[in-house]
């Protein structure tokens, strides 16, 4: 039986304007790199009372040798300027999920796991019984989830199996445990089909692109956790921003944070800023709200050793995920060509590399 895991007593490095600049990595000269992720706010909340819905319909069998049960429509994908995107509810969901995806969102999984020092969540958890993982992805999170609670039925719900090939599942590792076991649908479906006071607890992470009304959707989990469960939202605010000055206005980056917010509100896929959530938590009926709030730095410049190699995973993440990001938002909703997205990205690069830039993200 895992031990109760108090968030307060999480040794997690202070925010970045809060640490020394490491002068002697002042530059843009390049390194080696491996890793991936942006790390963001953290919200553990315990519910009060009962209250709201749900969706769920078609399942992801338990067993990789499977998934040859699951309907063609939802095997389906759509290819567009290179990227492969869902099938299932074409269109939802802006990001790609293409191996490169997939390779980047374990890659966020790992740091998320260093970042947090190798806790699986920050909610006081005792026994769980149901657990919901939300956008659950590779599905690397629930697995290792199920792992650690053997006791408690762990589902992890997305638009579409993380793979339809069952070597390549085998080759990542993705042993499913039996309390786990995956389902597909669309979180952003009217009713959710569990019933009320269902779950212990609901982990939900890197959303970003994928809600169109956070409200609603903390008000919908809400309903489904039971008195005394906790909810967990761990998210991104995908803005750069820097506390000395060194990011300016006139930067390729800070026009990124723009346009990129832009085509997303625009795409009715809304980026909060990190201070909204905790008003929304508390009209929902949840109390006991803990906010702890992550400043990841762009590329290694702060002089903490830990925060140094965050930047270093973060580097990677944004030089090869944030094309993925951006693609589809912005020749879709702001009617880009793809040639004008890379170009941006390629004029990000130097800016994103520069350790002079002490920049960072929410």
């Amino acid at each position: 039986m895992a031990t109760v895991r108090d968030p307060k007593a999480l040794a997690i490095s202070p925010p970045p304007s809060l640490l020394e600049v490491d002068e002697r990595t002042s530059g843009s000269d390049q390194f080696l790199l491996y890793a991936m992720p942006p790390r963001i706010i953290s919200l553990v909340n315990k519910k009060k009372s009962a209250g709201l819905y749900q969706n769920l319909n078609v399942k992801r069998p338990r067993r990789t040798d499977d998934l040859a049960s699951i309907p063609s429509s939802v095997k389906d994908y759509e290819y567009e300027n290179g990227r492969r995107y869902h099938g299932y509810k074409a269109g939802s969901y802006p990001l790609p999920n293409d191996e490169k995806e997939l390779d980047r969102i374990d890659l966020n999984h790992h740091i998320m796991m260093l970042l947090c020092n190798g806790y699986l969540h920050l909610a006081p958890l005792a026994d769980p019984k149901r657990v919901l993982d939300i956008g659950t992805g590779t599905g690397i999170w629930a697995i290792e989830m199920g792992e650690q609670y053997p006791e408690a039925e762990v589902t992890g719900i997305d638009l579409q199996p993380a793979s339809n090939d069952v070597k390549k599942l085998n080759q990542r590792g993705d042993r499913v445990p039996d309390n786990v076991i995956f389902e597909i649908d669309d979180i952003e479906a009217k009713d959710w089909t569990w019933p009320d006071n269902h779950f212990d607890y609901i982990h939900s992470r890197f959303m970003l692109c994928s809600i169109s009304s956070w409200k609603r959707f903390i008000r919908k989990a809400f309903r489904h956790i039971k008195p005394g469960g906790y909810f967990e939202l761990q998210e991104l605010d995908c803005r750069f921003a820097s506390d000395d000055g060194s990011l300016h206005e006139d930067s390729n980056l800070s026009y990124w944070s723009r346009i990129i917010t832009e085509a997303s509100a625009d795409y009715n896929r809304p980026v909060p800023l990190y201070t909204e959530y905790i008003d929304w938590f508390e009209k929902a009926g949840f109390v006991d709200i803990q906010q702890i709030t992550l400043k990841c730095p762009t590329n290694p410049w702060p002089k903490d050793p830990n925060l140094k190699e965050v930047g270093k995973f973060q580097l990677l993440a944004h030089v090869e995920g944030l094309e993925g990001m951006s693609l589809a938002l912005l020749t879709r909703g702001k009617g880009w060509k793809a040639d004008e997205v890379s170009v941006l990205m390629a004029k990000m690069r130097p800016e994103l590399k520069d350790r002079s830039i002490h920049s960072y993200q929410t």
